[in-house]
């Protein structure tokens, strides 16, 4: 089969809250001679925030001259871009290549079709990265930790876990600390050390603590390890002002918000680290990649005249601190929102975030047949809103009622924001 075939037929139903899958991948990276032995491994789970602070540490490692394969997802355009090596998403051949491959290597008693979408991918991407022989693979789980398919490998040489907060309860567990348990699960006794993303709810924090110590493995607090403060901030661009133990640099940083500030010093924590530890990044080099880094839906710009972002805001510990950056850099006269929403997420208290704001909302419809929440429906949450469920047609809405000096903020779903970015 050619990698649409491919596509088209893998399993799309999500299994990552089930206790028996992580062994079942074990048994066929045996077949395969483990090919994540090869290369060490930085582990991220987390309920916000790992797609930046993964972006991050790839890059600073290949800002220092090493072969990095990163693994992220959700994808905004091209389900490929969820495995790169050095930022270059696999080809189409090559994944169908190494699908071919597996499949052949699968124990007897499991099907093609046993095996997941998201499993299928994690498979494909361990064994890509051997064949490409990268000397870091930076990986972020799919979803909580413990069970997550990425946890098939072995003792990650880093576990990082970011923010968590409240999201997949029904799979995860109704609390924070149920949460925070399953993202320890990655936390293993060979790996060299924990590293935790700064803010976290008490129980959060005793929860990742309390499994460090455990698999007595050193426990780094990121909010400590890493200080940086903020000299000037604007829609732009925010200045800042880094020390570290082996880091001290002035500096201008791309990404836009507070909550990026929480996964840069996250990274920087892990370069601190690296650093200690022999694999050496400079500060050239960290200043390098903090100026022009770019990451696809996060607070990622893309128009002026007006200014249109565009955020995968899709819970609402995110939308809090979507939020609080607006307040902070401050917000045009004329600010209008195109949200769009899955029905399994917590929608009201996400709609009571934005209503709060000075803006003219637009609802839309994201392009998810089985999980969308249909525009209408949410409107019974925003009722003085614009319903237009065509996401792109709401985005051409938003443009002409936001005028030139105005901005537009389309948020939500990452289904949503997949759509604009895609025609952009």
């Amino acid at each position: 089969m050619n990698y649409e075939e491919i596509i088209a037929s893998l399993n799309p139903q999500m299994r990552g809250g089930d206790s028996d899958r992580v062994g079942i991948l074990k048994r066929v990276l045996a077949k395969l001679n483990h090919p994540e032995h090869q290369y060490r491994i930085i582990h991220i789970a987390g309920t916000n925030g790992k797609g930046s602070t993964g972006s991050l540490i790839a890059n600073f490692l290949r800002a220092a001259n090493f072969r990095v394969g990163h693994f992220s997802s959700p994808a905004m355009v091209d389900q490929r871009e969820q495995i790169q090596v050095n930022g270059q998403m696999i080809k189409r051949t090559v994944f169908a290549a190494i699908y071919e491959k597996i499949k052949r290597q699968l124990p007897p008693d499991l099907s093609t079709a046993d095996l997941t979408v998201f499993e299928w991918w994690t498979l494909v991407m361990l064994q890509y990265f051997a064949d490409q022989k990268v000397d870091w693979a930076v990986i972020e789980c799919g979803l909580g930790g413990q069970n997550d398919a990425t946890n098939a490998i072995d003792d990650p040489e880093l576990a990082i876990i970011t923010h968590i907060a409240l999201d997949h309860t029904r799979i995860l567990g109704p609390t924070i600390k149920d949460i925070a348990r399953a993202k320890a699960g990655i936390i293993k006794s060979g790996s060299r050390a924990v590293i935790l993303a700064p803010h976290q709810e008490l129980a959060a924090f005793q929860e990742i603590q309390k499994k460090a110590q455990e698999c007595q493995v050193p426990f780094l607090d990121s909010e400590k390890q890493a200080a940086v403060k903020v000299l000037d901030q604007s829609w732009s661009k925010t200045r800042l002002q880094i020390k570290t133990t082996t880091i001290d640099l002035t500096s201008d940083f791309r990404l836009l918000g507070a909550f990026q500030l929480d996964n840069l010093k996250t990274a920087l924590t892990a370069v601190d680290w690296l650093n200690q530890a022999g694999t050496e990044i400079t500060a050239e080099q960290i200043k390098t990649v903090l100026a022009q880094i770019t990451i696809p839906g996060r607070l990622q710009q893309i128009g002026m005249h007006p200014e249109c972002f565009l955020d995968g805001a899709h819970n609402p510990d995110a939308a809090s601190q979507l939020t609080q950056t607006l307040n902070q850099l401050g917000c045009p006269k004329k600010l209008v929102l195109v949200l769009g929403f899955l029905k399994d997420k917590n929608v009201a208290q996400m709609a009571q975030q934005y209503a709060k704001l000075n803006a003219q909302i637009i609802l839309a419809t994201p392009d998810q047949p089985n999980r969308a929440l249909p525009a209408e429906k949410l409107q019974q949450y925003l009722p003085n809103a614009l319903v237009i469920a065509d996401a792109w047609t709401a985005y051409q809405k938003a443009v002409a009622l936001a005028g030139a000096d105005g901005m537009v903020l389309v948020t939500g779903s990452f289904y949503l924001i997949k759509e604009i970015e895609a025609r952009i």
